[in-house]
């Protein structure tokens, strides 16, 4: 009897001392995880984009991520496509409202022909502006350029190729 005693006080105090604040941690992992997700944004009745997702997961901050990528399209006040892009993984800053796009990363300005692709890209949705330290290239109708870093507008009507290379066809004047 006394040994089961011992035991029972033995299992205790193993107990109590097992579980002190420092030992547990906070879960800091997704709050709500979705699958085969559609998303569609609209301003005053007008649809801007629409996103495809496999999975997304979302945190308690409001980040979201989704690790098996996305397809987005974003439209033209017409309802026309103007510009596709998708990657393999994105993660969603709520803080600084901000996508970052990584692995086989393309934009695709359909109204514009042009085609951007690298390996990672980072999207400020407020300012509407796409940027990247990273290997870019870019394909037109007159060429192809490549190089290091790249600011641009989303839909890739202006950008500035921070350190270019390439070749693009001019045309002499008559």
């Amino acid at each position: 009897m006394k040994e089961k005693q011992v035991f029972f006080m033995c299992l205790l105090v193993g107990l109590c001392l097992g579980a002190t604040p420092e030992s547990t941690q906070p879960y800091e992992g997704p709050t709500l995880e979705s699958t085969q997700l559609a998303t569609i944004y609209s301003e005053q009745g007008i649809v801007k984009w629409r996103m495809a997702a496999e999975k997304i997961l979302q945190y308690e901050n409001k980040d979201r991520a989704f690790p098996e990528g996305i397809y987005i399209e974003f439209f033209e006040e017409d309802g026309q496509v103007a510009w596709t892009g998708r990657a393999n993984n994105v993660y969603f800053s709520a803080e600084k409202k901000v996508y970052e796009f990584r692995g086989d990363v393309e934009l695709r300005s359909l109204r514009e022909k042009r085609q951007l692709n690298t390996e990672e890209l980072h999207w400020a949705t407020e300012t509407e502006e796409v940027y990247t330290d990273k290997f870019i290239r870019i394909e037109t109708e007159d060429g192809m350029l490549t190089g290091q870093g790249l600011t641009a507008r989303q839909d890739l009507s202006e950008y500035h190729i921070s350190q270019p290379q390439g070749l693009i066809k001019v045309q002499a004047p008559k």
